[in-house]
């Protein structure tokens, strides 16, 4: 080609690719021809496809995908392989805007290989082969029956790559089959409306687009009966209850679910919880006195819920008579008294025999004394005292005493001035006055809720015996009766219960924010560690973290803005945990207004829960409760502010968490110098002089 004198580059065009060319420039005068320069240089090869893949495998087909190459197509030419006859391909052409393709009529189970080039004006591209395999025809594994009911079963299975749906079938034993198609997301299914202890086949099979794939079978028989039959309620107190209940077969588990009946909302609160299918009795602890409670037990087989049985029952009233002790006695009977006891509309006392039939009798709860009389001689009598509250009655205090003899004259003196003097965790000390003419003297206890009951006698010269070894949080009764050779007074009946476990003191929220609280305590000796629990005070999910024994704070976030939650702290000894701590506290950030509470002096009772109000935020008030068994009520006196307060979060302005950053530094930008080498298209050359 001839050029222009000022042209240093040109476009060699129409040359086939990957060959090998020599090119010569010739320089041209008006009178001659100049030297000339000589190159040789190769054209580049067609750009093949990219990616090329299977995206998806068939029983009988295999989907290809791959990326198109840049620059004008023709189209694409694939290998396909011949099923019936093996070493022979055939080639089918594809238009340029293709991407995918299906290879069907291919052999189950088996390998292809594959090409595939892209087709160019100029010609084709290097090809570009895979390997592919179909898929075989294999059965459901892991086909498992479970959880059957009177009426349902579950029928699970691990899915089949592949495989375009399922067919599920069950016989009954009558021969009446039934059967369902289900999709290929499909990896379980509930069958229902069985009869009652019948034995089913189950049948599942995988499908392939037309193809039934092999048949998996097992054999599951349904219940004869999935509910509770019995559920009973023992052992009822003033705060615990035990609840038991027959076994149901094939059972997973059983749900637990309790609450005060109607008419006694407000008392308790509704609760329940899960137990394992091995479980028939359970305790309930820490229910309300006097308080008539409803609970359901439902059967659970997997996640299906049985039917349900429900029962009620009232736990005792608190309070029980105390100081009870036989003052004298005689041949034909016995004096009894007793201290008053708060809330008490009368006292019921009995009385019997081993073998007698006992007898009862009501007293106004002015009356503190009562003489039983028309009794036996030389008799051992039972003497049995509840208080009546209403209609409910509480628990009951008892003692024993033999009558005298009719010829015996002289009386044993009862022991006087009976006391415990010190409580401890697991101690009580007595004292008493000494008793004249008595040679010992013969102290017994015993759990207040029943157990063993022990006793020891100490000399005539003892007037205090420290009883040892019991249990915390725990009433016992406790009797001192004086000993005069092998005879035996009448007992003195005192009550006492042992002290709680330390509580962790100083509990308290600091540091609140928009969406966490830091919680503060102090420690507590011998702890093996902490349970600290907190939840929103209207929602009973509960979140729980255990602490170890170093821990002395704790913060908790992900908390909701401006709402009250209840946080609770109770210290672990071991494997008993001790009494709880409770604070509430509202969720409110830093930088909430600050409201100004005009100051009112205010009388706060002794032993009052104590309330400290957070300067920060007017609306904070951090309330620390220590909980424990003793059945105490205080009433905190609260004087409110002379004017209503209403705290709300300032509107248009977002709540900001502190960050301090020490400098905004813009990114950095490099600039490269780069040289691009324009790579020539298949079939040309750029020549530059």
């Amino acid at each position: 080609m001839d050029l222009k004198a000022d042209v240093s580059t040109a476009v060699v065009t129409e040359l086939s690719p990957k060959t090998d060319y020599s090119l010569t420039v010739y320089a041209i005068y008006p009178s001659l021809i100049g030297d000339s320069a000589t190159i040789t240089v190769k054209t580049t090869p067609l750009p093949q496809v990219s990616n090329f893949r299977v995206i998806e495998e068939g029983l009988f087909s295999l989907r290809l995908g791959w990326t198109p190459p840049l620059g004008k197509l023709n189209g694409f030419k694939i290998f396909i392989p011949r099923s019936n006859r093996p070493g022979l391909t055939y080639e089918q052409l594809l238009p340029g805007d293709t991407s995918s393709h299906v290879i069907d009529s291919l052999e189950e189970d088996k390998k292809y290989t594959i090409s595939i080039y892209a087709v160019y004006p100029q010609g084709p591209s290097e090809p570009v082969s895979l390997v592919g395999k179909t898929l075989k025809l294999v059965p459901v594994q892991q086909f498992l029956v479970q959880n059957a009911t009177t009426d349902t079963v579950q029928a699970r299975w691990a899915s089949i790559r592949g495989a375009t749906g399922y067919r599920l079938t069950w016989a009954s034993p009558d021969g009446h089959i039934e059967n369902v198609n289900l999709g290929d997301n499909f990896n379980f299914y509930m069958i229902q409306g069985l009869h009652t202890g019948s034995e089913y086949t189950v049948t599942i099979n995988p499908i392939f687009g037309d193809i039934e794939g092999p048949i998996t079978t097992v054999k599951v028989k349904t219940l004869e009966s999935s509910a509770v039959q019995t559920l009973k309620v023992s052992a009822v107190s003033t705060s615990a209850a035990v609840v038991s209940w027959n076994s149901v077969p094939g059972a997973t588990g059983y749900r637990l679910a309790w609450g005060p009946t109607p008419e006694f909302v407000g008392r308790d609160r509704p609760r329940q919880l899960a137990l394992n299918g091995s479980t028939t009795e359970y305790q309930l602890k820490n229910v309300a006195h006097d308080t008539e409670y409803v609970l359901t037990l439902y059967v659970l087989f997997g996640s299906v819920v049985g039917p349900g049985i429900s029962a009620t029952f009232r736990t005792s009233p608190l309070g029980y008579v105390s100081n009870f002790k036989v003052t004298s006695y005689t041949s034909t009977s016995i004096d009894v008294e007793w201290s008053p006891i708060v809330g008490a509309t009368e006292y019921r006392l009995s009385w019997n025999t081993d073998d007698g039939k006992p007898q009862s009798h009501y007293l106004d709860r002015s009356v503190l004394f009562h003489r039983i009389k028309d009794l036996n001689p030389q008799s051992t009598y039972t003497i049995t005292i509840r208080a009546v509250y209403g209609n409910a009655e509480g628990p009951d205090i008892s003692l024993s005493q033999l009558t005298a003899a009719v010829s015996d004259s002289e009386r044993i003196q009862a022991v006087r001035e009976v006391k415990v003097v010190d409580i401890g965790v697991n101690s009580f000390t007595l004292s008493w006055r000494k008793t004249s003419g008595a040679s010992g003297y013969k102290i017994s206890w015993i759990p207040f809720l029943g157990g063993e009951e022990k006793s020891h006698v100490v000399s005539a010269a003892a007037t205090t015996f420290t009883i040892r070894n019991l249990r915390e949080s725990s009433a016992y009764k406790i009797q001192v009766s004086s000993v005069a050779g092998s005879r035996e007074g009448s007992a003195v009946l005192v009550t006492a219960r042992t002290l709680d476990l330390p509580k962790v003191d100083g509990f308290a929220a600091l540091n609140t924010t928009d969406s966490s609280t830091v919680l503060n305590w102090t420690r507590v000796a011998g702890v093996s560690g902490y349970l600290l629990s907190w939840r929103h005070i209207s929602v009973l999910e509960t979140k729980t973290e255990k602490l170890g024994p170093g821990f002395n704070s704790y913060k908790i976030g992900d908390l909701l803005y401006g709402r009250t939650y209840i946080f609770t702290i109770r210290p672990v000894y071991g494997e008993v945990e001790g009494p709880i701590s409770t604070v509430y506290q509202r969720i409110l950030g830093q930088d909430d207004p600050v409201i100004t509470v005009q100051p009112v002096q205010a009388t706060v009772a002794p032993h009052s829960p104590h309330i400290t109000t957070a300067s920060r935020t007017a609306s904070i008030i951090n309330t620390t409760v220590a909980q424990s068994t003793t059945k105490t009520t205080r009433h905190p006196v609260v004087v409110a502010p002379t004017k209503s307060v209403t705290t709300k979060k300032p509107p248009g302005q977002p709540r900001v968490t502190e960050a301090k950053v020490a400098a905004a530094t813009s990114p950095r930008l490099t600039t490269l110098s780069t040289e691009t080498t324009t790579q020539p298209r298949p079939g040309s050359l750029k020549i530059q002089t």
